[in-house]
């Protein structure tokens, strides 16, 4: 939802309704989606009484639901918000008919928020061709440019693509921008013509269009034409290209023109990554060694192989120290073509955690790539999960808000944000989170992964299988995925079906590595504690990557009145805690 205001202010209380953040005194508020459009209805209206119905049609325009689900998200918000400083509530129900907001209200003026733009992939015209990027290519040079500058905020690459092809209007308003750069490409033999149109959904940004051709190799020319004209369009100051390096989610700017088949392989390969699943990860490699073989000086495809490594030793499809020693060499890589790529030190900071157990190196890590490229989403979520594991969820909280500032349409970044609910134990504020995250998009499976284990903890085992299932589909049946499904079963009373989960993970094909971490939960799950702490030892020789979550992982509650947990867990809490 997109407002030609900023927000509002009340009490101590800062509600950013474009950004999608509610501040206390400084500090984040965290909330759901649908919690914080229930809470900018009720403020709009403040003195008034908002009818159910209202309230409903407004936060769920194209979905038939149940009051319920809005008693769940005013009760979210009752939480978050506490008391105001005489006593009472801030937000009165009117039996049978509504809600109500009690204290007064400030708008914020659009002066006082940054501006915010999408801008979608371009649209090939003529003849679709299988998995043309082009156009993806173009949107994300784009965003990389804009976002340099933090004058204005640019979603990044990874959620334009989810919106490619939609209305423009329609994807600002779930994006909540306060406009869209749309436009398409056109191949006339060696020519392209490239058409941009900015549509604006507030007052903040004025109409503007573009049409611009090239030689087809020029593609980069292209991209300089159409940045500068949309720059001062947006009165800001283009600065060619150069200047301090920023990222729009996992696309690092690029310090010289590469290849561009090279750059358009290396954008296929960030989207297929980004599906977080086996075979998408294969294509994913493809994608990154394509384009490092055509472009050798070419930074980002080393560090694309990098993060490739080190999702593969995460999710089990290779041996962790394999993985680790791999990722290593092509993050260096990167680092020797361009030291400035943010990425590369996301890399090291993951390698420095799986490996060496190093969370304050993986901590120093991330700082530096934030340096590097401050309106990178992806570099604040990753600093959140690290700050979750040190124990320290205020800062955590703090980066992810970071990152929701950037980009409040991002899945991974609901799903961290749950996370936090996830280590307090917090069920129902779980739930709320991670539905968010499912209604984002239902075809990621972190969304239903962590809304079946929220779903466990609150005793709503048939519906936490239901969606641990899913996300065991989606996720193309990943290890740790099928450990959450067996764990979800064993809580349900199913233990026959977890049992034939856990034998296919200790029974793998030839040459397939199984993690024992994964094994371990199962085993705790079917309260066979010797050996869950047996397979938790092993994954501590072997630094399996889900072992840095033994200090918090819930789904080893079972174990950790046993002494011989703290045996195993110690030297990882300590680390930890340096």
């Amino acid at each position: 939802m997109v407002s030609d205001h900023g927000g509002f202010t009340f009490g101590p209380f800062r509600l950013e309704t474009d950004a999608r953040v509610l501040w206390r005194d400084g500090e984040v508020v965290p909330l759901p989606p649908r919690a914080l459009d229930v809470l900018e209805a009720l403020v709009e209206r403040h003195g008034d009484v908002v009818l159910k119905e209202e309230l409903m049609g407004r936060v769920w325009p194209h979905a038939v639901v149940e009051e319920a689900n809005l008693s769940v998200n005013v009760s979210l918000v009752r939480r978050a918000l506490g008391t105001q400083e005489d006593g009472r509530p801030w937000i009165e129900t009117v039996p049978r008919r509504g809600y109500r907001f009690l204290a007064s209200a400030a708008r914020l003026g659009a002066s006082d928020r940054p501006r915010s733009l999408a801008i979608l992939p371009f649209q090939r015209l003529g003849p679709p061709g299988e998995e043309d990027y082009m156009g993806a290519a173009l949107a994300d040079a784009l965003i990389t440019r804009l976002g340099r500058q933090g004058r204005i905020r640019v979603r990044p690459t990874a959620t334009a693509l989810r919106f490619a092809g939609r209305d423009p209007e329609e994807a600002g308003r779930e994006m909540g921008v306060d406009g869209v750069l749309t436009g398409s490409l056109q191949q006339e033999g060696k020519r392209l013509r490239v058409t941009a149109q900015l549509v604006p959904l507030t007052g903040t940004l004025e109409p503007w269009a573009g049409a611009f051709e090239e030689e087809l190799t020029h593609l980069f020319a292209v991209e300089d034409a159409v940045a500068a004209q949309l720059a001062r369009a947006l009165g800001l100051e283009d600065d060619g290209g150069e200047g301090e390096p920023a990222e729009s989610g996992a696309v690092s700017e690029r310090r010289t023109s590469p290849n561009l088949e090279a750059h358009q392989a290396y954008m296929k390969g960030r989207y297929f990554w980004g599906r977080l699943t086996g075979e998408s990860l294969a294509r994913a490699f493809a994608c990154f060694q394509e384009a490092a073989e055509k472009d050798p000086l070419y930074a980002p495809p080393r560090s694309g192989l990098a993060d490739g490594h080190l999702l593969a030793g995460l999710v089990g499809l290779v041996p962790p120290r394999q993985a680790w020693d791999l990722a290593e060499v092509e993050a260096r890589a990167a680092l020797e073509r361009d030291p400035r790529v943010a990425e590369a030190h996301v890399s090291l900071a993951y390698l420095r955690l799986f490996r060496d157990w190093d969370f304050s190196g993986a901590e120093a890590e991330l700082n530096h790539a934030a340096e590097l490229s401050p309106h990178s989403v992806a570099v604040h979520q990753w600093l959140a999960v690290v700050l979750h594991l040190r124990g320290r969820p205020e800062a955590a909280s703090a980066a992810i808000a970071a990152a929701r500032q950037l980009d409040p349409a991002s899945v991974v970044v609901h799903a961290i944000e749950g996370l936090r609910h996830t280590l307090a134990r917090d069920a129902e504020a779980g739930i709320g989170q991670y539905t968010s995250a499912v209604e984002l998009d239902p075809h990621q499976f972190v969304g239903h992964w962590g809304l079946g284990l929220s779903l466990t903890y609150a005793g709503r085992h048939e519906e936490a299988v239901e969606s641990l299932r899913r996300a065991v589909d989606l996720a193309g049946g990943l290890t740790p995925l099928q450990a959450a499904l067996g764990w979800g079963l064993a809580a349900a009373g199913r233990a026959d079906e977890a049992r034939a989960l856990l034998r296919e993970l200790e029974s793998p094909e030839d040459g397939e590595w199984t993690s024992p971490y994964q094994r371990a939960i199962l085993h705790a799950a079917l309260e066979e504690t010797g050996r869950a702490l047996a397979c938790l030892e092993e994954a501590c020789a072997a630094r399996d990557a889900w072992a840095v979550w033994l200090a918090v992982d819930p789904m080893l509650d079972s174990l950790r009145s046993d002494p011989r947990f703290e045996d195993v867990a110690g030297p990882v809490l300590e680390r930890a805690q340096r």
